[in-house]
């Protein structure tokens, strides 16, 4: 991964991870769905608006609907429904950690799909991570009609729906625009949260603040428009697993939002889940790797065999 890519990820990880606490912060005088369709519908005007400002608008093609189709529902509808529904129930932060295995997910279905090898060690970190995610809620189950539980359960049925989304991008968009394919999801996602919001919220005497509406429209604009632009720009270049990594950096930032903004506090089991899924996805994504090679490098060295192979890179280089 080139220095630039990971930028991106850290510019998205800071994005992504301001929108739980914004999401909570509208959900003070919002309803979730009218939430959820608000965002998507000034996320498309958004960027319909980039299109159109240089001279394009979306393709005709059937396959092109089909993707955005697809990635609308999974991508938007799916998981953007449960995360901010499970926000009035749980703390965001915790939200945000959970979103955290969104790797290890993504890693599991590239390895079917898009055969992005899964190895011993990814297979190993997967383990790990998912008993972080067992570490947050595991004590939760006992009771499963509680809101605090169903609302992590509903966290990781979102994530789903984000690993979904990242792996068939991956799989179908190469070299597809990124704002045609933001622009064509959020349009999708827009056309079938708007009536659902309308039917179910009936936000007819919707009255809200500025505060708020400013934070909405950040989320439309900020944390979905501008966030996807960069997302599927990313996806072209690296993994589907190494694009998901931007899920465990997300909760850095959202935690510290949180505690800063929100006061909220969080127990000792969340940093021990976020520790184990952290561990899991760093070695899902090489770590494990990288720690057994430097080892056998460093133990030819104290040998006096050669060390780092024929390239003779040695362990100095790693």
């Amino acid at each position: 991964m080139r220095p630039l890519h990971l930028a991106v990820l850290v510019a998205l990880s800071v994005i992504w991870g301001s929108a739980f606490m914004l999401v909570k912060v509208v959900l003070e005088e919002v309803p979730p769905l009218t939430l959820v369709a608000g965002r998507l519908f000034g996320a498309f005007l958004f960027l319909s608006l980039t299109l159109l400002l240089g001279g394009r608008w979306l393709p005709r093609r059937r396959e092109a609907w089909l993707a955005f189709l697809a990635l609308g529902l999974v991508n938007n509808v799916w998981p953007f429904t449960l995360l901010t529904w499970s926000q009035q129930h749980i703390e965001s932060s915790l939200a945000a950690i959970l979103t955290s295995s969104m790797t290890l997910s993504t890693a599991v279905l590239s390895h079917f799909w898009i055969k992005e090898r899964l190895t011993i060690d990814r297979a190993l970190g997967i383990l790990v991570g998912f008993a972080g995610v067992f570490v947050l809620i595991g004590a939760d189950l006992r009771d499963i009609t509680e809101s605090s539980t169903l609302g992590q359960l509903a966290v990781v049925g979102g994530v789903l729906g984000y690993a979904f989304g990242t792996v068939f991008a991956r799989r179908y968009l190469q070299g597809a625009d990124p704002t045609e394919t933001a622009a064509g999801q959020t349009l999708v996602g827009a056309a079938v949260m708007v009536p659902v919001a309308l039917a179910v919220d009936r936000p007819f005497d919707l009255v809200i603040s500025a505060k708020i509406a400013l934070a909405w429209a950040t989320l439309g604009i900020l944390a979905s428009a501008v966030a996807y632009l960069l997302f599927f720009r990313l996806i072209r270049d690296i993994t589907a697993t190494q694009a998901s990594m931007v899920s465990y950096l997300i909760p850095v930032t959202a935690v510290f939002l949180g505690a800063l903004v929100l006061d909220e506090r969080l127990g000792a089991n969340s940093f021990v889940g976020l520790g184990l899924i952290i561990v899991g996805v760093g070695v899902v994504n090489g770590g494990g790797r990288w720690a057994v090679e430097r080892f056998r490098g460093e133990r030819r060295a104290v040998e006096g065999g050669p060390v780092g192979g024929a390239g003779g890179g040695g362990s100095r280089e790693r």
